[in-house]
């Protein structure tokens, strides 16, 4: 018995030594070299996937379809542990998701290899951002009118882009919605999010961190604060369009509730987009 206890602390301490030189090895290792990483959306609502064309109901008892859902992520913060940030570069730091043609991974390279909890992000474009001028962002400009996230330079970016049709007890045909939130003259509905990471992102130049990040758009909506869209039909009630006033600045407030980071894939190798 007195050989097996000396055998087993022998043991022991061999593998605290192991994992000391390991971590000692890992540090040395990641100082100073950079790895990618990515975060894939996956859309959905009230914990099923989002299928466009396909009617749910919220908690307003109305049953709305969708056919569009289109955002913009922004000025992206990877956080360690200790608080040390990472910002993304700013003038790469604006992406397009969108579920119609399953634009959903946001790809990022040369960050800094390190180990982080967090990931902070914006949802829409910056004011700061804006205040350069359209040919300071023409090339994100230009992408963003392509999805649907701009008309014109006065009227400025669509945050989000979140269209289809709707009934209710109320609205009995089949009536066309259409949510954007966005900058104006009299608003900035600009949102950020900082999320807590379930498992550590690990960023190596051989390993590229895949952040899983479930989104349920019912909470556009139907979260903190209740939207109706039966009380924004137009006068003739034909459509109800939300893209001014205190119910824009209400979903915005609702936005950063959207998100959550389900699991973190640490892959060798390149990102590749997830499943």
């Amino acid at each position: 018995m007195k050989f097996r206890s000396h055998y087993i602390t022998a043991f022991l301490a061999l593998t605290a030594l192991f994992v000391s030189c390991s971590d000692n090895d890992t540090a040395e290792t990641i100082a100073g070299t950079v790895g990618n990483a990515q975060l894939y959306f996956d859309n959905g609502i009230d914990g099923s996937s989002l299928s466009l064309g396909k009617t749910y109901t919220n908690a307003n008892g109305e049953h709305l379809t969708i056919s569009r859902l289109t955002y913009i992520i922004s000025n992206i913060v990877f956080i360690k542990e200790d608080g040390t940030e990472y910002a993304y570069p700013k003038t790469n730091s604006y992406f397009v998701v969108n579920h119609e043609t399953q634009s959903l991974t946001v790809k990022l390279e040369n960050i800094p290899a390190g180990d982080y909890k967090k990931v902070r992000f914006g949802v829409g474009v910056d004011k700061a951002q804006y205040q350069l001028g359209q040919a300071a962002q023409q090339t994100f400009w230009d992408l963003a009118v392509a999805n649907k996230l701009g008309t014109d330079w006065a009227s400025g970016y669509r945050f989000l882009n979140f269209e289809g049709t709707f009934t209710s007890a109320a609205v009995t045909t089949q009536t066309p919605f259409a949510v954007h939130t966005g900058n104006s003259s009299s608003a900035d509905n600009y949102r950020e999010v900082t999320l807590l990471l379930p498992t550590t992102a690990r960023v190596r130049t051989t390993i590229a961190p895949s952040i899983h990040i479930k989104t349920d758009i019912n909470l556009l909506l139907d979260g903190a604060n209740k939207i109706v869209l039966g009380s924004s039909l137009d006068a003739g009630g034909t459509s109800a369009t939300i893209d001014t006033g205190v119910n824009v600045a209400k979903i915005a407030d609702n936005t950063p509730s959207i998100f959550k980071v389900d699991h973190v894939h640490n892959e060798s190798g390149d990102d590749g987009d997830e499943d």
